[in-house]
């Protein structure tokens, strides 16, 4: 595999994880494979409220420890006010990366500001009043301080948010380069399949954060407005590549209908739609009356919904994800992500429509096995993958080029602040690690 494009240096990065569960873990060793393969000397400082769980999320990367340094502290807040043990180890940091949960990204930001450091986080805290009415993530209130210290809070990095966000800026780049006259965005349109056939129930998220968004009355961009639905209402069918049968796909209110809408105001038409087995599961506890917050008894905290997120099983460990992929327990996997563009502008006397889609595919999910990756799940590992691969070649670039990257930026402000050698070589490392991508355009005149 070729070096990464642009100017580098060899000078040692020091990047520094606050938590490391399953994305985080397999984010790390993406991340090493990255700076062996470039060349660039790299150590991990991994701090962990259970570091014995983190150091066990790296089981099959033995190789790797000697470049990794894992600090267990009893809480993350006396670190990220600078205080008490263990801060003198974040003297150097080049990049700090959230893989513990969204409500510290804003501490982590301030912290990477303090110190001059770069940040990354997976997702965000958007599921409160405040995101709600405002529509724009709390990350945004450090922008300015970002720009003035020069240094970036990458954010909503992964596969989707992350890679899809990446590649929907991309082609709207390519398309708004052509300067034609009276061209029109008229939608964006995102499909997300999570689909895994196996003997057992297994999510591939933390059951939690599955009800959590699942759950919520999703909004959609119509008009130009927010609009609100029912959850699972307003399905609409659609055909995944690779896939031989159409999926349902639901709304889905998440970090990408919030971060296009900012990047692309003008577009009238914004919608994120997901389906596959785990949705179909939850839609059925949601349709049995199983997520209501009607109280049992006289305890006003003992409501059915808080009995069935008890009862529900918890997310696997990767040794037991492992074992169900060795024995056949898991039979097929598939996540898939599929971006519809839709543009119209006149043609021949005529105001011709295309729609221009772009995605990715993960299917090689049994290739993992040999792998220091063997213990993700067919979801933890390309959002881990994409985090990884768009935040080095980010950082690559920084380092580069200081300051040609600062404040608060997402994945498809990345496809624009990024040199094109910089993007292409995004798309090849995201294909060596297995996630496949396809793009295609096809009339939609009249349609």
């Amino acid at each position: 595999m070729a070096p990464a494009a642009g100017k580098q240096t060899t000078s040692p990065l020091t990047i520094v994880f606050f938590g490391l569960g399953a994305v985080g873990s397999s984010m790390l060793i993406c991340l090493a494979e990255l700076a062996e393969r470039d060349g660039i000397p790299v150590r991990f400082k991994v701090f962990s409220i259970d570091p014995a769980t983190a150091r066990d999320a790296l089981y099959h990367a033995e190789r790797l420890m000697k470049r990794i340094e894992i600090i267990g502290v009893p809480s993350f807040d006396p670190l990220l006010a600078l205080e008490g043990p263990g801060v003198d180890k974040l003297a150097g940091a080049s990049l700090l990366v959230n893989a513990a949960i969204p409500q510290f990204n804003c501490p982590i930001i301030e912290l990477g500001i303090r110190l001059g450091a770069h940040t990354l986080d997976l997702a965000s805290d958007m599921y409160n009043p405040e995101t709600a009415t405002s529509l724009t993530f709390n990350q945004y209130a450090h922008d300015a301080a970002l720009r003035e210290r020069g240094v970036a809070a990458v954010i909503n990095m992964g596969v989707s948010p992350g890679i899809t966000n990446f590649l929907i800026g991309d082609q709207i780049c390519r398309i708004s380069s052509e300067h034609r006259k009276e061209l029109e965005i008229e939608s964006i349109d995102l499909y997300l399949l999570e689909d895994i056939d196996a003997d057992a129930i297994i999510f591939s998220w933390a059951p939690a954060v599955a009800l959590d968004e699942l759950s919520q009355s999703p909004l959609q961009l119509r008009n130009g407005r927010m609009i609100v639905h029912e959850p699972f209402t307003a399905a609409r069918d659609y055909q995944f590549p690779y896939e031989p049968r159409v999926w349902r796909q639901y709304p889905l209110y998440q970090e990408e209908l919030l971060s296009l809408h900012r990047s692309y105001p003008e577009v009238e038409h914004i919608g994120v739609y997901t389906g596959g087995s785990e949705v179909e599961l939850v839609k059925a506890l949601h349709q049995l009356n199983l997520l209501s917050k009607e109280t049992l008894g006289a305890n006003p905290d003992l409501t059915i919904e808080a009995v069935v997120r008890a009862a529900m099983p918890g997310m696997k460990k990767p040794r037991r994800i492992e074992d169900y992929l060795r024995s056949g327990v898991i039979r097929r996997t598939h996540f898939c992500a599929a971006a519809e563009i839709r543009v119209s502008e006149w043609v021949r006397n005529e105001r011709q429509t295309i729609i221009e889609t772009v995605g990715l595919s993960f299917r090689r999910y049994r290739e993992l096995l040999g792998t220091p990756y063997a213990g993700a799940t067919y979801i933890s590992y390309p959002t881990a993958v994409g985090a990884a691969i768009l935040g080095w070649h980010t950082l690559c670039h920084v380092r580069g080029e200081p300051g040609s990257i600062a404040g608060v930026v997402t994945g498809e402000d990345l496809a624009r602040l990024l040199p094109r050698p910089r993007i292409d070589a995004v798309f090849r490392d995201l294909v060596a690690w297995d996630i496949d991508l396809f793009a295609s355009t096809r009339d939609a005149t009249g349609a």
